[in-house]
């Protein structure tokens, strides 16, 4: 008899029952996309923090760590693209003013990937298969851009608009050449670092999956361009044995495979040898701390979800029983 799946509802309530995550100021009617860890929850992410941070920072020569500040000067954000590009596609309900994401509508109501749409092409869709509000049944505007970053005031003066940081990596590009002096680092190596983000979402949901309130731990790792296959470690990983889902994979509709990063390699599923050894390393962390491999997959970005600046774009995704 199969076992049945669990529900993330069902998980929701198990985790508030033994005091791991309890909704954000529940006791007056709680905030959408804010949670709150209570005492053995706490315990857990500490310990995963802790694990982390003396594998991949501690016992290492070539990584060091830094703790950024949340906010930071908004020319930073500016620079990054964070201010002009950072943005969800958001359509109101002109009753009942609800707000959605409109690839999320389109992507739930025609099970249709939307990736690559632009705002024109989701208001088509919408009107063309005549997509509804979910909450009312009435009537959708027209998707506009709706920027994520939450938006703050430093000091008494009104105007003076500084951002929480969406993401953790720019404070890091912002101190690398003070990192790289201080600690005499030479290509190639890492920065880590362990902190709080904020994102503005328009509907947070599925619990812990989408928040607007979140903690990220992150290695960003530098390579000379012209060195990116002379990977010092990547004998320790050439046997490891990963489930690929690659970008031809998913254009022929094929399921993953499982092989070795040698494999990888050579067929040039993975295009550089660093990218291939981070990706094994990540997942042997997860597999070392317990975590079932056979969940686990590489899924490699097809050309519609490539960053502009991306050579090669890999997610490690985990399999849930929901």
């Amino acid at each position: 008899m199969e076992k049945p799946k669990l529900t993330i509802d069902e998980m929701a309530s198990f985790c508030k029952r033994k005091g791991f995550v309890y909704q954000n100021s529940e006791i007056y009617g709680g905030l959408s996309g804010f949670y709150d860890f209570g005492h053995l929850g706490v315990e857990l992410k500490n310990n995963i923090k802790k694990e982390w941070w003396k594998t991949f920072v501690q016992q290492r020569d070539d990584v060091v760590g830094i703790d950024g500040s949340i906010i930071t000067n908004p020319k930073v954000w500016k620079a990054s693209g964070h201010v002009a590009g950072f943005t969800d596609i958001l359509v109101d309900c002109q009753k009942c003013n609800s707000r959605f994401r409109a690839d999320t509508l389109i992507e739930d109501k025609l099970k249709i990937p939307t990736a690559g749409m632009t705002i024109e092409g989701l208001g088509i869709e919408i009107k063309k298969h005549k997509i509804k509000c979910p909450k009312c049944g009435s009537e959708l505007g027209q998707p506009k851009k709706f920027n994520l970053m939450f938006a703050t005031n430093i000091g008494p003066v009104e105007g003076s608009a500084a951002y929480l940081r969406p993401e953790t990596a720019q404070v890091i590009f912002a101190n690398f050449k003070l990192v790289q002096e201080n600690a005499r680092l030479k290509l190639p190596f890492g920065i880590a670092q362990i902190g709080k983000a904020f994102r503005n979402e328009i509907s947070p949901r599925d619990f812990l999956f989408r928040m607007r309130e979140f903690e990220q731990m992150e290695i960003e790792y530098f390579v000379h361009p012209e060195k990116q296959d002379e990977c010092t470690f990547i004998e320790e990983v050439l046997d490891y044995e990963l489930n690929v889902l690659s970008a031809e994979m998913q254009k022929n509709d094929k399921k993953m495979e499982k092989m070795p990063i040698k494999q990888c390699l050579n067929k040039k599923i993975i295009k550089t040898k660093w990218h291939a050894y981070w990706l094994a390393s990540m997942h042997k962390w997860f597999v070392d701390l317990g975590a079932n491999a056979e969940h686990f997959r590489i899924r490699q970005h097809v050309k519609d979800e490539l960053s502009h600046y991306a050579l090669d774009t890999w997610d490690l995704e985990y399999e849930f029983p929901f």
